[in-house]
């Protein structure tokens, strides 16, 4: 026992120590971070008090625990492992040891009472004094590794609280206490400001052992929750100034820049004649470098991939722990090596380095908040800025992480298994519920569950009814809105495709109805607002049926232009819809084809076409040649006038001077010398070509 207090005694002179290094203004107030404990039957003691939160085993932050206190008759310190299984209460709640304070150190206490299954372990104090914050014994390496095994909640109680909790189970009654953790952390919105106090050291002893072996565990979900902007951390060093002359041996061997800055950490002895605290300073200042030149380049997480690399390759036991070994981590993460070395600049200089000097400061309350108070512990973490209180382990961080979340706002992995249960399994929660559908209103949350309506209903979470958002016009259906339970529908009338429309807008476009079979029609189809519009040619009109098309007869209907006989005919055999035709002594305008003239007018304008003609086939002979295919076209039309002349002509010579057809034929070689026209033969002409195109066809 007395080499117990003697262990006690020089672990509170170090603390004493570090305290009385620090300025008077960064000197600031321990802040023994408590939980509620809520003590609910017997109705004589009950009420709410406060629990000093152990630093090891696993508090439950924004979570609780009911439970009844048991009370060994036999073993009261817990210094003992307990010889029989804890026996369950009577209630069937989870047991919690209750405990005096002496004997042994807190953390054998919470051992046994681990081993021995109990859920939780309240220790209370045999002297009259405010709230402290028990520690593993880190002098004592073979006590402070327990704390590896420690998963249960731990608390100190103060002796008037723990007296009275005694007594009464003395007295033969059941206490039931309430572990309560849901406000031990803030937790004020979606995002997580966290720090760490830690130290590059891996030799130590137990405690840099865990540091070690928590930044290789934590990197991935460290650099995950940075990434997509869960968390925002940052890395802290804790330093010390040299307590001796700037140029004595332990200041040079520990300290950098003269004796400002040193390590508070120590180094084995076997492993003294490689390494010593300078070295340790400088890995430090190095990895404040690296996380400032990370976060320039808006890649803060960085640091944890440098650090993972550095905890894995750089160690002191296989002697790698060097500037060398350092400077290929840094190659790997792609920082800039030069811009971290001149961060860094000589550690012999007499002067202030910026990044040591504030971690300097940091270590009391102006840099950190008020909230926070002074770093002692190493190592430290804060969340939300308050000093965490625990195992330090993946598990254990992720929660306390998970609790600094506003509820429903946390990540994924604080809704993992291994990190809580779902709450909304459990048949305790009150939120509304529909079995038919399997649909309900309660929404799992780190901290418990939120009675929250789903979409399409509406009310206070215990009670939910549906949302007619076709009655209320919320729906935005173009066409149809159908309602259903939590939700709706669109539809969109025949001839519409939809386009959204399942419990969101939807939009109703117009099908492309001539796609298939021309949408039935027989001639042209145009697709319009859903339906197919059936369109016919010249000459032409759509059957009742909205879909074929007839003839148009134009001279029955008079919808022709011919002065004297209209010739009725269909598009699809001859091309053209109708024909002007003329009476005997009449032939066709040669200016308006549906005008008859007289044959001795026509003969007339025939005549002035045929010297028109003799002057254009001057001009185009004396064209040039660029012109020669416009002459071309034009010839071949006045070929085709010549021909609707001659056929004219030689029906008027044979009803005034009947003739032979050798004879006409020489009375048209009269009419029209060879050297006019000389491919013209009357035997290629198409018969009765005195007839015209109806309007809106190209003349022949």
């Amino acid at each position: 026992m007395a080499k117990q207090f003697l262990h006690l005694a020089k672990l509170i002179c170090s603390l004493v120590a570090i305290t009385s290094n620090l300025p008077l203004s960064i000197a600031g107030e321990w802040i023994v971070e408590t939980h509620s404990l809520v003590i609910r039957a017997p109705a004589t003691i009950a009420g709410v008090e406060d629990a000093a939160i152990g630093d090891f085993g696993v508090p439950m932050y924004g979570a609780s625990m009911l439970g009844e206190l048991v009370r060994s008759t036999d073993n009261s310190l817990a210094c003992e492992p307990f010889q029989k299984a804890v026996v369950q209460p009577a209630h069937g709640l989870p047991p919690v040891l209750l405990a005096e304070r002496g004997g042994c150190y807190f953390i054998e206490k919470a051992y046994n009472a681990e081993k021995a299954g109990f859920k939780g372990i309240l220790i209370y104090d045999n002297t009259v004094e405010r709230l402290l914050t028990m520690a593993a014994p880190e002098d004592r390496p073979e006590i402070a590794k327990l704390a590896n095994d420690i998963s249960i909640s731990t608390a100190l109680l103060t002796k008037a609280t723990g007296q009275k909790l005694a007594d009464t189970l003395k007295n033969g009654d059941s206490v039931v206490v309430e572990l309560d953790f849901k406000e031990s952390m803030t937790h004020p919105d979606n995002r997580v400001e966290w720090e760490f106090w830690t130290s590059s050291n891996d030799v130590c002893g137990s405690s840099c052992d865990r540091q070690s072996r928590f930044k290789l565990d934590f990197a991935e979900t460290a650099i995950n929750l940075e990434k997509r902007g869960y968390t925002q951390f940052k890395p802290h060093f804790m330093v010390q100034k040299c307590l001796d002359s700037p140029s004595s041996q332990m200041c040079r061997n520990n300290c950098v820049h003269n004796g400002r800055y040193c390590a508070m950490d120590s180094i084995p002895e076997a492993l003294q004649s490689s390494y010593n605290g300078r070295q340790v300073v400088e890995e430090n200042k190095r990895q404040l470098c690296i996380r400032q030149q990370a976060e320039s380049k808006h890649q803060a997480w960085l640091w944890w991939t440098y650090v993972h690399l550095f905890n894995t390759h750089c160690k002191m036991q296989d002697r790698t722990f060097d500037s060398s070994c350092a400077q290929r981590q840094i190659q790997a993460t792609n920082l800039s090596l030069h811009a971290i070395e001149d961060c860094m600049g000589s550690s012999d200089a007499d002067t202030d380095h910026p990044l040591l000097q504030a971690e300097y400061d940091a270590q009391g309350t102006e840099s950190i908040g008020e909230a926070a108070g002074r770093v002692v512990l190493l190592p430290t973490v804060i969340i939300n800025n308050k000093q965490y209180r625990g195992r330090l382990d993946t598990v254990s961080i992720t929660k306390a992480l998970c609790a600094g979340f506003d509820e429903t706002t946390e990540p994924e992995v604080c809704l993992t298994g291994n990190i809580q249960e779902n709450n909304c399994a459990v048949d305790s929660q009150t939120c509304w519920a529909n079995d038919s559908m399997r649909l309900d209103a309660c929404i799992d949350t780190y901290r418990g569950y939120v009675c929250k309506c789903p979409d399409g209903w509406r009310g206070n979470g215990q009670q939910c009814s549906d949302i007619n958002e076709c009655l209320e016009g919320t729906a935005g259906c173009d066409h149809t809105c159908i309602n259903e339970l939590g939700s709706y529908h669109c539809e969109c009338d025949e001839g519409f495709n939809l386009f959204g429309g399942q419990g969101s807008p939807g939009f109703c476009y117009p099908k492309d109805m001539c796609g298939q079979d021309n949408g039935g029609c027989e001639g042209p189809c145009y697709s319009a607002n859903g339906t197919s519009v059936c369109s016919c040619g010249a000459g032409l009109r759509l059957a009742d049926n909205g879909k074929t098309c007839v003839d148009i007869d134009e001279c029955a209907e008079q919808l022709a232009d011919c002065t004297q006989q209209c010739v009725n005919k269909h598009p699809h055999k001859s091309g053209v819809p109708y024909s002007c035709s003329c009476d005997l002594g009449f032939s066709l305008n040669l200016e308006d084809r549906h005008q008859c003239v007289k044959t001795s007018e026509f003969l007339s304008q025939m005549g002035v076409s045929l010297k028109a003609a003799s002057w254009w086939s001057l001009a185009a002979a004396s064209g040039a040649a660029a012109v020669l295919a416009i002459l071309a076209g034009y010839a071949i039309q006045r070929f085709r006038i010549r021909q609707e002349m001659h056929e004219e002509i030689h029906e008027i010579m044979r009803q005034y001077m009947p003739l032979d057809s050798a004879e006409a034929a020489n009375a048209s070689e009269t009419l029209f010398p060879s050297h006019k026209i000389a491919s013209f033969k009357p035997t290629s002409l198409s018969p009765n070509r005195k007839t015209f195109v109806g309007r809106g066809e190209n003349e022949a």
